[in-house]
């Protein structure tokens, strides 16, 4: 989209704003789609069923995962997984995947460092330091850049008052171990908090018995027998209150990983290195024009080091040096004023990435522009207007971006489609999102937008090899999305949510395989929705479920492509589970089940995965108000689990994407779940 098209849009605050009436009621926030994964209890109180979704506190604990993708795909109806090992997974939502989401720590940007992204930006983030998640679909916020499906922001836990402390130690089938803990505390004006953790984990066996290594048949007697991965994780915030209504809060975060197994692409991780760190400033009712406002900036940095140590292949020779960190900053304000809530403010980053192959042997540099040294740079700005009129609320949002990308090395692949490296792509992002209340318990809402992103540097310029290569030429990809929904909640015990989107998305980039293996611009259109039901019973029993789909068709097709069907879409997902929950004691039985996936794109490498049911148990017990010898248990959480009951076989992901770390960007490799997996865990926290 051109700078004529941004002015266009600009113009069309003042029209949205003129049908805003001049009185001023309390403002309802509301974002489409949005799920609060919430980890403390005490916060679950300022929460509406209308709007957000709560894991509570007991049952987060009691999931047996590592990463966070795995919680995500589980509790919410219409995300999906792409397993690539056992710890690394990616999170997919109504369609959209990987760079066509944007992933946050406490509202920064994470990107990994790996082309083929072993290292997804979730994996950076221990489940040890989460106090939230809240997953927003579709195009309904402007405050974060690029964000072309949505946006998932990972809040962390921040210091108390006080001395606090929690102890952590999980342990599961096939050798996985988790143990860890955090120290908080302080007084009202400064406080401190330091956790650790360490985990780690054999190599699965599928539900036939087959173990990791054995979805990809380049793993020679060492990686046969290597473990999954092992990880060690730091992390510390200091928050100082110097004055009333002052808040400066630094946090930082380390995280150390060696020989994480990755079959689904053709290197292993030698290791990877974890630095993120932010620094914000924060006045409450500063003035009569600022309710709120906050500066930050941070810095996050990324080191990966892939090699081909456990392979049989040509990557036993192999290493790869890819380094990728991203800083940035945002000053934002709230004001409250006659005409509506106000949120304005500025953003901006700078991303380096380069990577170089190397042979790990002699350390002779094979190709040293991988990814060829580039930057990208971002600036852009916001305004977000919120306002209630009696049943109605309205939400609108505009914003502008500034984006650049340079590559500082040569291009010798990509010059057979353009000579040119350095791209500057200037956009906008709107949306307006209704919600009309019928009565206390039933409402509609919808909304439309526009949303842009750009493309990455691994789609614009990676140099892998004269057969595969990035598309320098590349153009953003726009999505116009439109939602509408329903909700209700009868006799106080049956709560109902239907919604339904269509994305079209213009320019959309996808891989292409001929002249040579690269990205290209289509254009897409992505339909689907969900639906979920909760109903509480009595005794403490209650019922979930929920089913979503949602279906991708190509409006035009990639060079050597005749299939109409869009990739990376998971077919039609349906989940129901009984609760029960009494006096510290809580257990889930659910059952999941997939259809078919085989609306798949042939030509793009996708192969049919038969469906699949699986069924879960979990089970846990919270001690509290114990008296006498037992009062020293209060604070202790026992957990127990069985995952995937009866074993079955089964695939989530399909091989749709090309694989860097291959001379010849071969299609990625199908890793098919765990089968039974048993685990336990106890928690003290005092």
């Amino acid at each position: 989209m051109n700078l004529k098209s941004f002015l266009i849009m600009i113009c069309f605050i003042p029209v949205i704003m003129a049908q805003v009436s001049p009185s001023f009621a309390q403002t309802t926030i509301f974002d489409l789609g949005q799920v609060v994964v919430d980890t403390d209890e005490e916060q679950q109180q300022d929460l509406t069923i209308e709007e957000k979704s709560v894991i509570s506190q007991k049952s987060l604990k009691s999931y047996k995962v590592v990463d966070i993708s795995e919680i995500l795909a589980d509790e919410l109806i219409e995300a999906s997984m792409i397993r690539k090992s056992g710890y690394g997974n990616e999170v997919g939502l109504r369609g959209f995947t990987k760079s066509n989401l944007r992933f946050l720590q406490d509202n920064t940007l994470i990107e990994g460092s790996c082309g083929s992204r072993k290292d997804p930006p979730l994996s950076h983030i221990n489940m040890l330091t989460v106090k939230s998640m809240e997953v927003k679909e579709g195009p309904y916020d402007v405050t974060v850049p690029g964000a072309l499906g949505g946006n998932i922001n990972v809040i962390t836990k921040n210091p108390q008052q006080g001395f606090h402390a929690e102890a952590f130690s999980k342990f599961g089938s096939f050798g996985f171990l988790s143990q860890g803990g955090y120290i908080t505390g302080g007084n009202s004006n400064i406080m401190g908090l330091f956790g650790y953790n360490y985990s780690m984990s054999g190599q699965y066996k599928d539900g036939s018995g087959k173990r990791l290594h054995s979805f990809n048949d380049t793993y020679n007697d060492a990686g046969r027998r290597m473990d999954a991965f092992s990880k060690h994780d730091y992390w510390g915030k200091i928050l100082l209150k110097p004055a009333e209504n002052h808040e400066i809060l630094i946090s930082s975060s380390y995280g150390y990983g060696d020989d994480i197994m990755t079959p689904r692409v053709g290197m292993d991780t030698e290791e990877e290195r974890t630095y993120l760190n932010k620094i914000e400033y924060k006045i409450k009712n500063l003035s009569s024009i600022s309710e709120e406002f906050k500066i930050s900036g941070y810095y996050n940095r990324i080191e990966h080091y892939p090699y081909g140590k456990f392979r049989s292949s040509a990557a036993n020779d192999k290493r790869i040096e890819a380094i990728s960190f991203i800083a940035g900053g945002q000053i934002e304000n709230k004001t409250f004023t006659d005409l509506a809530l106000l949120t304005y403010g500025t953003d901006f980053y700078y991303r380096n990435w380069y990577g170089d192959i190397i042979h790990r042997h002699t350390g002779v540099v094979l190709n040293d522009e991988l990814f060829p040294d580039v930057d990208i740079y971002n600036f852009g700005m916001y305004l977000k207007a919120e306002k209630d009129f009696d049943n109605l609320s309205v939400t609108v949002g505009l914003r502008g971006d500034i984006f650049h990308t340079q590559a500082q090395e040569k291009l010798k692949n990509s010059k057979l489609l353009t000579n040119e490296n350095s791209q500057t792509d200037v956009y906008p992002s709107a949306y307006m999102f209704c919600k009309y209340f019928l009565n206390d318990q039933t409402n509609i809402f919808g909304g439309t937008g526009l949303t842009t992103r750009a493309p990455t540097a691994v789609e614009r310029y990676t140099q892998q090899g004269s057969a595969f290569f990035g598309n320098p030429g590349l153009d953003p990809s726009h999505n116009f999305e439109t939602d509408l929904g329903f909700e209700t909640k009868l006799f106080d015990r049956l709560t109902f949510r239907a919604k339904g989107f269509y994305s079209y998305i213009d320019d959309y980039i996808y891989q292409t395989s001929v002249p040579v293996r690269t990205w290209t611009n289509i254009d897409a259109y992505l339909i689907g929705g969900d639906i979920n039901v909760q109903l509480d019973i009595c005794c403490g029993f209650s019922i979930d479920g929920g089913v979503a789909y949602q279906r991708g068709r190509k409006l035009d097709q990639p060079a050597g492509n005749n299939d109409k069907d869009l990739a990376e879409i998971a077919p039609l997902k349906t989940k129901l589970a009984i609760n029960y929950e009494y006096n510290g004691l809580f257990s889930v039985f659910e059952w999941v089940h997939s259809d078919d996936y085989d609306h798949i794109d042939r030509d793009g490498g996708e192969t049919p995965l038969d469906g699949w049911d699986v069924f879960n148990l979990r089970i846990g017990y919270q001690f509290s108000g114990q008296e006498g010898n037992l009062s020293l248990l209060n604070g202790a959480s026992l957990n127990f689990g069985i995952n995937n009951i009866f074993d079955k076989e089964y695939a989530v992901a399909n091989s749709y994407e090309y694989d860097p770390t291959d001379p010849g960007g071969a299609n990625v490799k199908i890793v098919n779940e765990p089968g039974r997996f048993i685990y336990g865990s106890l928690t003290y926290k005092f």
